[in-house]
């Protein structure tokens, strides 16, 4: 399984996106987690590019006011999607392994930059991550 973990700091750039799409298909990426994506929402065609045309499920968050927006993509020939959490902070996904049936928990992050925001960032991701008994896996910024 790969997978990456990018904040793009937007994703209007035509570069950006071409290199998403080669290291898709380059690395034959299983999961994307694009932080900082300063979009609303994505068009189909987009999200394919992104992807490098494989067949990935995804969710995205708004950005709240300049900054923020997540997007979580999974390639469905490699995963089973049990479930989808989203927080102010986060979106969890609840995956199982087509391959091995292996069950385990996709968690992308993303903290508000200013300290008044850095408690609720944290309490989110505690209440978010002890409720779980599977593996995790979390990455962001």
């Amino acid at each position: 399984m790969k997978g990456i973990f990018w904040n793009g700091r937007g994703l209007s750039d035509l570069a950006k996106t071409r290199f998403l799409s080669d290291v898709t298909k380059e690395q034959q990426l299983d999961f994307i987690a694009l932080l900082e994506t300063g979009k609303k929402d994505f068009a189909p065609h987009t999200l394919s590019g992104l992807c490098g045309g494989k067949n990935f499920l995804w969710h995205w968050t708004e950005p709240h006011g300049r900054s923020g927006g997540m997007l979580l993509g999974v390639n469905l020939e490699s995963f089973d999607l049990g479930s989808i959490e989203e927080g102010d902070f986060y979106i969890k996904f609840h995956l199982r392994n087509k391959e091995d049936e292996f069950k385990w928990i996709l968690v992308a992050v993303y903290g508000a930059a200013q300290p008044e925001f850095k408690e609720a960032f944290l309490i989110e991701l505690v209440r978010t991550c002890s409720k779980e008994s599977l593996p995790l896996i979390m990455g962001g910024g």
